[in-house]
């Protein structure tokens, strides 16, 4: 407040907690009379420096997309002293996950998935991409850990499908694909859907990686939508919102490697979803439906 006179606080809401993390990150909406703040609060930040540097690509973010009319980051305002908190602009907007779960509207939801692609090709624009082998041992690895954690009769049920990854993977090992700097963690509570601008937020996991994950990480929330059999792509999304996606996303990526990539997220996100430690809430055991409707269409035929 000492930085920016805008009146005195009159409410505090939290509107995002870690659940990885619960008693040490976590989001406020700070409230004035006039506006209202975002803040961002990490408790171990002081000795990991990740705010700090979050905050620092922001400011970077925000003057690589500071022409652009459509796609923009989140407005960066205040880093605090102690870098335990930042302070960012807050937009009061439904973010496209709150869309694609929830609008009756396929051609609203399209168009989230049009934007989405737009802001990525923006963002991975943004440093010159790289050629980069794929190595796909990390997804086989986990597929290979999960199925050793889930029933009996849920990793017989798998079986087929491990066996179809295990192969492709095999096949596609060291083929060539796009290397960029990435979101890093770009599912659709990330993205802010604006009146005529898309925006991004939480770059804490932002790095180089393949362009393919950060289009895995949002194409999969498309689970949630309703379609027939004939709907669906080889990956397991459904061809009217990934063609969407692929409107003004164009970036010379492999789609073998990204079918790939969304078969193993789908299938590694339905195993750990049947896990014997793990207890489903409602809203999970929904989603472990639609994720075993999916991977039925995609690896038992249509």
């Amino acid at each position: 407040m000492r930085h920016q006179p805008v009146g005195p606080v009159e409410n505090v809401e939290c509107v995002y907690r870690s659940h990885g993390f619960p008693d040490t990150r976590l989001v406020l909406k700070v409230t004035t009379k006039t506006t209202s703040f975002a803040l961002k609060i990490d408790r171990d930040s002081p000795t990991t420096g990740r705010l700090r540097d979050e905050f620092g690509l922001l400011a970077d973010l925000h003057r690589h997309f500071d022409n652009n009319p459509s796609s923009q980051v989140i407005r960066p305002i205040y880093l605090s002293p102690t870098e335990a908190f930042f302070v960012t602009e807050y937009i009061d907007r439904p973010t496209a996950v709150d869309l694609i779960y929830n609008s009756q509207n396929e051609d609203q939801v399209a168009q989230v998935f049009r934007r989405a692609g737009s802001w990525l090709h923006d963002l991975h624009s943004s440093q010159p991409p790289l050629s980069y082998a794929f190595r796909p041992k990390w997804m086989t690895d986990s597929i290979r850990e999960l199925i050793g954690a889930v029933p009996r009769d849920v990793a017989d049920q798998s079986r087929k499908m491990v066996n179809v990854m295990f192969a492709e993977a095999a096949r596609l090992k060291g083929t060539e694909d796009l290397r960029v700097f990435s979101h890093g963690d770009f599912h659709g509570q990330n993205l802010i859907v604006g009146q005529g601008k898309t925006i991004g937020l939480d770059f804490t996991e932002s790095r180089e990686k393949l362009a393919v994950y950060d289009i895995v990480d949002f194409l999969k929330a498309d689970i949630f939508r309703p379609g027939t059999v004939s709907d669906v792509d080889r990956s397991g999304i459904l061809k009217r919102n990934k063609d969407m996606f692929f409107r003004l996303y164009r970036h010379p990526i492999n789609h073998d490697i990204l079918d790939y990539c969304i078969r193993g997220r789908l299938l590694k996100d339905w195993l750990a979803l049947w896990r014997v430690d793990h207890e489903c809430s409602p809203f999970e055991e929904d989603k472990r439906q639609r994720l075993g409707k999916r991977l039925k269409i995609v690896f038992q035929g249509r």
